[in-house]
């Protein structure tokens, strides 16, 4: 836990002064969103195993879900193009995320894995948005803007989950 809320606190600030200084490259863009969609599936897993919270369960089968649908989008998008490659795992700040999570039981999991998911929803809304907004890839940035009411939907729902003691 004590390693996992300085991670998540970094990567919330170092990727909203980002997105918010430079448009992306369309391929940083596919790579950074495809990245938040895995570490979306694979953190919402880890909860639907470890947490006994109803609303935490609630939470991860939502973010599984959507999380999964929009991934899916976006590979179809890229598979038509020669031009953008999506990663096969998320980068090495999510998977030492997941770890730090999946290292956790009870309270101490609900606690961190709340967190994580503000900051990650947080993080991804923040990247949609600008790339919505002012992206460079017209297919992508109809990508963004279709995805972008539902990744807002699980940055309020993750607002809202309870804060574990």
């Amino acid at each position: 836990m004590r390693l996992l809320l300085p991670i998540v606190t970094a990567a919330v600030l170092s990727a909203s002064s980002a997105s918010a200084q430079t448009s992306l490259l369309p391929q940083d863009f596919a790579a950074q969103a495809a990245v938040a969609n895995m570490f979306g599936v694979e953190s919402a897993t880890l909860a639907l195993h470890k947490t006994s919270s109803p609303e935490i369960k609630s939470f991860a089968h939502r973010l599984a879900n959507d999380h999964g649908t929009t991934g899916s989008s976006l590979r179809q998008i890229t598979a038509r193009r020669s031009d953008i490659a999506l990663p096969e795992r998320p980068d090495s700040r999510h998977l030492d995320m997941l770890r730090d999570l999946s290292s956790m039981q009870g309270p101490e999991f609900d606690k961190a894995y709340v967190a994580a998911q503000r900051a990650a929803q947080q993080e991804t809304v923040a990247l949609v948005a600008a790339y919505a907004e002012s992206g460079s890839d017209p297919e992508l940035k109809r990508f963004a803007a279709k995805a972008l009411p539902t990744l807002q939907y699980l940055d309020r729902k993750a607002k809202a989950l309870p804060t574990p003691d």
